[in-house]
């Protein structure tokens, strides 16, 4: 009996790695991830505490999230994506019920899910530079020059038709736990290295530039935490080693071409990106302002409806009308959303909606800050950050969120 409980417990513990990984390769994959891990929870329905859903735990904050969405389609304007959203984010209920009614990780069971995790964002990885060394011979092959943009965002990841910043946010995790636990998740130095710069590389390879800056960000707090934690006759040694290793970063990144001229984009620099020329930009066409000019337009429509917004899936509908009335015909075409999950909450639900993920994320920093706890730290910057570029309440960020928000709230004390 013992032998069978602890099968199914360890059946538990291989569909949380499910739900972990289950939009990395696919997003075909997220929902079978999920069921995974839903399957793995009902075997163990006997060790379940059902009655412990309604005890108080900040991981109630998702289902609140979600019953402000249900509340949200009774006047939405389009019920149809009104449905299609909640059922999108059902994770934010299925999730919590899973973590609050079965006994959390312990330490060891912790370790197991996150190496695993590590090594699938290592493995996509390692997939993509091979997919893009292929094609680069084949293409040499055929009398062509080396073409940086097989390496490089879209191209380097068109084997899995990933998008590079959701893609990044799996990387910059694996990269915090990597960081924050590396040696106790892994013994051999030379795996810990080689995990660790794959890590980097993936995310400048995979050229979301607000990936750039949280990195730069992450790396930051994670030196400061081992110069801390040194001896004062090593901090000095160690952070000429930290110095070294960003100015290599550093270099490396600048002698890429295709990573140079995206960085030169991003300040305005490169007038090949002529979407970038100020001139371009103040005689052209309006949407060459690229995301400045879709959040004016989100704003807009924001200011008009601030308290309880438009409805929950009703963003879509009501920008795609701005676009029209303003003449955004591109924005238009390709259904652009606002890039902005804080505009896009404000577009759905209003103030309140805003205000609730604004608590969620609130309780990983106070959390983070609370117990030192530099994983939840990471976290909520990865979030915080990502949502001022993108809308990650798509499907490629609802369960990246809603699963880690759950792991490492639960696990937290079990881990320390």
């Amino acid at each position: 009996m013992k032998l069978l409980t602890q099968n199914k417990r360890n059946i538990f513990v291989f569909g949380a790695i499910s739900a972990s990984i289950g939009y990395l390769f696919s997003i075909k994959l997220t929902s079978l991830g999920i069921i995974v891990f839903l399957i793995s929870w009902l075997l163990n329905f006997k060790n379940l505490k059902l009655g412990s859903f309604i005890k108080k735990n900040v991981l109630h904050l998702l289902v609140v999230f979600l019953l402000f969405l249900l509340l949200g389609s009774t006047y939405s304007v389009d019920l149809q994506q009104a449905q299609e959203f909640i059922v999108r984010h059902l994770a934010f209920l299925l999730l919590p019920l899973v973590f609050l009614t079965i006994k959390p990780f312990n330490s060891k069971e912790c370790n197991i899910i996150i190496k695993i995790f590590v090594y699938a964002v290592t493995l996509f990885f390692i997939i993509c530079a091979l997919n893009a060394v292929y094609r680069q011979v084949t293409f040499t092959n055929q009398g062509g020059p080396f073409n940086w943009y097989f390496f490089y965002r879209y191209d380097f990841l068109e084997i899995f038709e990933q998008h590079p910043t959701y893609v990044s946010m799996y990387a910059l995790l694996s990269l915090s736990f990597i960081l924050d636990s590396g040696r106790k998740l892994f013994k051999r130095n030379w795996l810990r290295i080689f995990l660790l710069f794959a890590q980097v590389f993936a995310i400048v390879l995979y050229g979301s530039r607000i990936g750039y800056i949280i990195l730069i960000i992450l790396f930051s707090i994670y030196a400061l935490k081992g110069l801390k934690l040194k001896p004062k006759k090593e901090k000095g040694k160690l952070g000429l080693i930290y110095l070294v290793v960003i100015i290599i970063l550093l270099i490396a990144s600048w002698n890429i071409p295709i990573v140079k001229e995206r960085i030169l984009f991003t300040f305005g620099y490169q007038q090949d990106y002529k979407f970038n020329n100020q001139e371009t930009i103040k005689n052209g066409s309006p949407e060459k302002q690229g995301r400045l000019l879709l959040w004016k337009d989100a704003l807009k429509l924001v200011k008009e409806k601030p308290l309880f917004g438009y409805g929950t899936g009703s963003n879509k509908v009501v920008l795609a009308q701005e676009y029209k009335e303003r003449g955004h015909l591109l924005f238009l075409k390709k259904r652009y959303n606002s890039h902005n999950t804080y505009l896009d909450l404000l577009l759905i639900g209003g103030i309140p909606l805003l205000l609730l993920y604004l608590v969620i994320l609130g309780v990983l920093l106070y959390e983070g800050i609370r117990e030192k706890n530099y994983v939840l730290l990471s976290f909520f910057l990865i979030i915080s950050i990502t949502a001022l570029t993108e809308t990650i309440f798509r499907s490629q960020g609802i369960v990246f969120f809603a699963f880690f928000y759950c792991l490492l709230l639960s696990t937290r004390k079990n881990n320390e």
